[in-house]
């Protein structure tokens, strides 16, 4: 049995809803190799990959796999690396802060409930807790359920001291009003810390209350980390957690999934906050444009444009920081997209293409688009970079540069979903209706196609961090 056995990777994604892709190239080969190397030296620490872990370790130590929620456990915690800080993508918060207001004018006596899934170290439901306090929403106004599936996160989490990375933007006014500054970092005031309670949990087996809705619900750039299957049971696990009216902020290249499952947008710019989409006549226009068919529950992996996916933002609440953001990881290719890419010009190395994913990944906007730019106006025109182009101008808020480049992507791939819903998106921000109501039709359109044979042509998916 060798590391990149595919039994590891079905595991991974039975345990977490991740696909080994999405990690990177062989990220999951080398934690099992590391991880194997340890137990086979008796739990002593290793540096790198050992080099004699043979296959009769890696056989031992799938049993163990197996038979151990601790090392089940330690596994995930090698392959978890947070990326996060404060008032990240801050227009959410703002945006947050403006629904909580009109909800509690609405209902004085409501108590706010809020759902922030995965949590990672904290930085995303303190930023929450903040923002409403800036804001004049006070103690007992609301609650924040934190959760991850790491335990060492939500151990850093409680702690709740922070050091120079979860600062990423010079409007640090928040910063002094919250945090005091010690020996080891940046410790956060406890009246923002009282309202949070954070618990290790999967997304998938949530351990709050039956019964409980939250009103506002933060599941940011990790839907796309995960195969089809888990993308559509985990967004139905969180409509159903969703409150009547209530609000469900995602990240940029999980729009087009929402839209999908009957979400409609909020048509915040850069908040990318949905609503539950209201009952309407079947051939309602706008009906027609939120919902998605059948098919789409067919196939596997949706757009991973993860970003996991950070991105810019104009203006933060109060005074919180816009930071500088990160774009899209690694986009998964959906079923049905093979024979429309095969009408273009052969690609270049898709190699080349995942380390520009990569690096807007990771907010290096500059470094990603000069790798990009050659796969899209000088090996041959792609489709995927192209859309890669626009997701990075759409994270810096450059919203005609964006629809030009998923425009180019359409031309040369007119079934390419993931470019049909974010232009859909941007129109529809912009109040051009009909046309986010057409392209969201040839959407469907597509998705449909795809589970009707498309699937067969042999298309692969492509993914990136959790």
């Amino acid at each position: 049995m060798e590391a990149n056995d595919l039994r590891f990777e079905a595991w991974l994604t039975r345990e977490t809803g991740m696909e080994a892709s999405s990690l990177g190239i062989n990220t999951l080969a080398r934690a099992v190799r590391e991880r194997a190397g340890k137990v086979q030296r008796g739990g002593t620490p290793v540096t790198g990959v050992p080099a004699d872990v043979d296959d009769h370790a890696i056989e031992a130590y799938w049993n163990l796999l197996n038979a151990s929620q601790d090392e089940r456990q330690a596994l995930i915690e090698t392959l978890v690396v947070p990326e996060t800080w404060f008032f990240r993508d801050g227009e959410a918060f703002a945006a947050l802060v403006r629904l909580a207001n009109v909800r509690l004018a609405r209902e004085p006596g409501r108590v706010l409930r809020i759902l922030s899934a995965p949590c990672s170290t904290g930085e995303e439901p303190y930023s929450i807790s903040m923002a409403l306090f800036d804001a004049g929403i006070g103690p007992g106004c609301f609650c924040i359920d934190a959760i991850d599936i790491s335990a060492r996160a939500i151990g850093l989490a409680r702690r709740a001291v922070y050091g120079r990375n979860a600062f990423r933007s010079a409007a640090l006014a928040f910063r002094d009003r919250h945090f005091s500054e010690g020996p080891e970092g940046w410790l956060l005031g406890e009246r923002v810390r009282e309202p949070v309670r954070f618990v290790q949990a999967s997304l998938f087996d949530l351990p709050f209350e039956a019964g409980v809705r939250y009103d506002f619900i933060f599941c940011r750039n990790v839907l796309i980390y995960f195969d089809r299957d888990a993308q559509d049971r985990a967004v139905r696990l969180l409509d159903a957690q969703l409150a009547d009216g209530g609000t469900i902020f995602v990240g940029p290249a999980e729009t087009g999934l929402m839209m999908r499952h009957s979400m409609a947008p909020a048509r915040i710019p850069l908040a990318f906050a949905f609503h539950r989409a209201p009952a309407a006549p079947a051939d309602d226009v706008v009906a027609r444009r939120a919902a998605a068919p059948d098919g789409a529950l067919a196939g596997r992996k949706a757009p991973l444009a993860k970003p996991v996916r950070p991105w810019p933002t104009r203006r933060a609440a109060a005074d919180a920081p816009a930071p500088a953001v990160q774009a899209p990881t690694a986009r998964a290719r959906p079923p049905g997209r093979a024979a429309g890419a095969a009408r273009v010009a052969q690609a270049p190395s898709s190699a080349s293409l995942d380390e520009a994913r990569r690096l807007a990944d990771i907010g290096h906007f500059d470094e990603a688009e000069r790798i990009a730019r050659p796969h899209a106006l000088e090996h041959g025109p792609n489709p995927d970079a192209f859309y890669l182009l626009g997701l990075i101008a759409d994270a810096r808020g450059l919203g005609a540069d964006a629809r030009d480049f998923y425009r180019k992507a359409l031309y040369l791939d007119p079934g390419h979903y993931e470019a049909l819903t974010h232009l859909a998106v941007l129109l529809d921000t912009a109040g051009d209706t009909q046309g986010a109501a057409h392209l969201m039709n040839r959407a469907r359109r597509a998705l449909a196609q795809c589970g009707t044979g498309a699937r067969d042509n042999g298309a692969d998916t492509h993914g990136r961090r959790m």
